[in-house]
Order: C-alpha cells, then structure tokens, then sequence
C-alpha cells in the first residue's frame, strides 16, 4: 500500500496546480472508495505510457509510487493532463527518494556507523562542505499520536539552507545546525526555547532537547551527537522539570553521573544522615534549591519564594546549626551544591529500580 503521506503529497500537489485528477492506490488492500474504483486499478488494459479509458474515465498507470490517475475524458487536453500529471507524479517520488537516501546518509553520520574513509565520497556525492562549524541538537517528543516528531518539526522549525532534520525513530529527530556564522550556545538554547513554545502553542505538546557541543569537521558530528543525548539523560536526572539541556553546561551533573554508586552513597552518609534528615525537609531543601538558583542573592531569593528576608536568614541559620556549612559562603554552598545533586542522582535511580 502507497504511503499516506506520498499519497496526500501527490493530491496536495494536483491540487495545488488545479489539476482535475483523482489519485487511486492500487494496492489490492488499499481501501476502496467506490466499486467503480476497484474495477479502474485491477483492470488489465492499463498503461504507463499511454491513457486508456475504463469505466468510461480516462486513466493511466503509474508504477513508482503503484497508483492510477484518472480524469473525465470529456475534459479539454484530458489526455495531455494526465500523461503531465503521472510524469509530475514520478518526480515528487523521485525527488523522495533522493531525500531519504540523503537523511539516511545523515543518520549513519549522526550513529557512527561510516568509516572516516568514507567521508570524502559522502560529501563528493551530496555536495556537502565538510569542514564547516556545526553542532547537533536533539528533540524528543513522547506524546505522539499518530504524528511523528520530525513532521512536526519540519512544520514550525526555520531551517537555514545549509541546516539538516533527520529522522532517528518515531519519537526523536536530529538538528545538525550551521553555526559557521559564529552562532554562540546561548543562541542555540534561545532557539531551541523558541521551538519549544511554537510547539506548545500549536500543538499543546512539549520536547525535550539536548545540544551537543560544536565540531568542525563532518566525521566529528556524532560527538556533538553523543554529547546532546546525554545532556538529555543527565539533565533528566538532575532537573526533571526542566526541558532543555546543553552539554558544556552540565558540567558538574556530568561527573556525578560518572561517579561510583558506592561511593556517592558513602559521601551522603556524611550530610543526608537520620539526625539532619528532619531538618532537611521539602521546605528547607526548595528554599536552599531557590538560593542556588538566584545566586546566594538573600533579597532576590525571599522575593522568590514570597517569604520575608529575616524568614529566609532564619531558615539558612537553622542548616548551618545541623551541618556545619554556612550556604551564605561559596566553599560551602559549592559542598552543599554537590551532595544535594548526588541525592537527586541517587531518588533517581531508586525510581528506575
């Protein structure tokens, strides 16, 4: 059966061009409009090269994609329009064809799976630059009906000329965006920020998106590639809320992750114990969340959480009395910091399991 998608492309087309011709798959289990159209694509008198008339319409064969083009004969030039009609209708599938054995390509450079030997031809082939500054970045929808995440993408998403979508399942498409013109990370996070609320707007759904670092050689994509999908994983694990994450910026989360699960839990044996654990509670660990957040900012932070400033001084005077660190100075924050992201590590990891 022809494909859903090249089958409204070939009617949006003719459409499009005024084109009196109705498209028929001719695939025995494609669905049957009417009884006069399973006649027309089962009939052994059609032809590919000349149109022929059954069941009193004009038709003619067309084999790639397997469908019948038909038309009222009593139509001026009917014969001329059809004959144009399935010659259009081989290019769209032609041009189709090129542009999944490109993304194909695409997605063996993204994966790895292409010696570097193999780079050369590969440009050669589809005139592509190979030395050029690009980075990778990653979307991933969950809530999919029957849409796919890079036709929706393809919909919102400005691609400059030389910016590639390629398709890596159902759920997840691949950016490989030029930055030849010096784009900078936070660009690439506003972009992706940008994506993310045209998303929301038109569709109600959200992404989430991992940006890999920049490379500056074809070979090197899968890194930057590498390197978004793990943002994604770390991220996910450190700040679930959120739905952006960029490589280069997580840093500390990236060394935690990597860090022995022995010996992160002997580490939060030290702080997390049972005589600090009634005085760590949500409340306390939001507020002390919201004062990273805002920079050790006192009055910033209060405004924050809509407490009064002597209420937040109080709050961090009461963790200082039951650890030892004074979250108002930046060694201690920095220890506090780390061992609060080995926990979140570890309620990670007690889910997965």
């Amino acid at each position: 059966m022809v494909d859903l998608q090249i089958m409204e492309q070939i009617e949006g087309t003719l459409a499009r061009l005024g084109v009196p011709v109705q498209v028929i798959d001719r695939d025995q289990e494609a669905v049957v409009s009417t009884p006069e159209h399973l006649v027309i694509r089962t009939s052994a008198a059609l032809r590919e090269d000349t149109p022929v008339v059954i069941m009193g319409k004009l038709c003619i064969r067309v084999s790639n994609p397997e469908i019948v083009l038909v038309c009222d004969r009593n139509i001026p030039g009917a014969q001329e329009i059809l004959k144009l009609s399935a010659a259009l209708v081989r290019g769209l599938e032609a041009h189709s064809e090129a542009e999944d054995s490109e993304m194909e390509m695409y997605r063996h450079v993204l994966l790895g799976t292409l010696a570097e030997e193999d780079y050369e031809a590969i440009c050669q082939k589809y005139g592509i630059v190979r030395k050029k500054e690009r980075r990778v970045l990653i979307f991933h929808i969950l809530q999919m009906d029957n849409s796919r995440t890079i036709d929706m993408l393809q919909e919102i998403t400005p691609l400059e000329n030389t910016d590639v979508l390629v398709k890596i399942d159902r759920h997840t498409a691949a950016m490989i965006k030029d930055i030849s013109d010096n784009e900078t990370l936070d660009e690439a996070v506003q972009f992706a920020q940008a994506l993310q609320e045209t998303l929301m707007g038109e569709t109600a759904r959200t992404m989430t998106v991992g940006i890999g670092n920049s490379v500056s050689d074809l070979f090197e994509l899968k890194e930057s590639y590498m390197e978004a999908r793990k943002a994604i994983e770390v991220g996910r694990t450190f700040a679930p809320h959120d739905y952006i994450f960029a490589y280069s910026h997580l840093m500390l989360e990236r060394f935690l992750v990597e860090l022995p699960e022995h010996i992160a839990e002997s580490y939060l044996r030290v702080l997390f114990s049972p005589r600090t654990e009634k005085v760590l509670s949500k409340e306390i660990m939001d507020t002390i969340d919201t004062f990273f957040r805002k920079d050790l900012n006192l009055s910033d932070t209060a405004r924050q959480l809509y407490i009064h400033r002597n209420t937040l001084v109080y709050r961090l005077d009461k963790v200082y009395r039951h650890t030892g660190l004074d979250l108002r100075k930046f060694d201690d924050a920095v220890t506090f910091r780390i061992f609060m992201e080995l926990k979140k590590r570890r309620r990670k990891e007690e889910e997965e399991r």
